[in-house]
């Protein structure tokens, strides 16, 4: 991903699919069959979040652990299930 956000992937049992979800991007989610799948579909949603969100004029979240000039960049996929 090209945006440095955490993103979580887990198995939603009552819906059977898997989720992908950041919680620097709230609403923002996508699921698939697979880890995979749900991560390849969030990358999409991710584009269609950040573009809804520039069409307000608003900008993209700082994501969390990451203060301005912190020189840091973060991006971690954690899978459970």
């Amino acid at each position: 991903m090209k945006y440095p956000y955490e993103i979580k992937v887990f198995f939603d049992i009552r819906d059977q699919i898997w989720v992908a979800v950041s919680d620097d991007l709230p609403g923002c989610s996508a699921g698939g069959a697979t880890p995979v799948e749900a991560l390849q579909e969030f990358e999409l949603a991710v584009e269609a979040w950040i573009e809804a969100l520039e069409s307000t004029g608003k900008s993209l979240p700082i994501p969390k652990g990451m203060g301005v000039g912190s020189g840091e960049r973060q991006s971690t996929t954690a899978v459970t299930g």
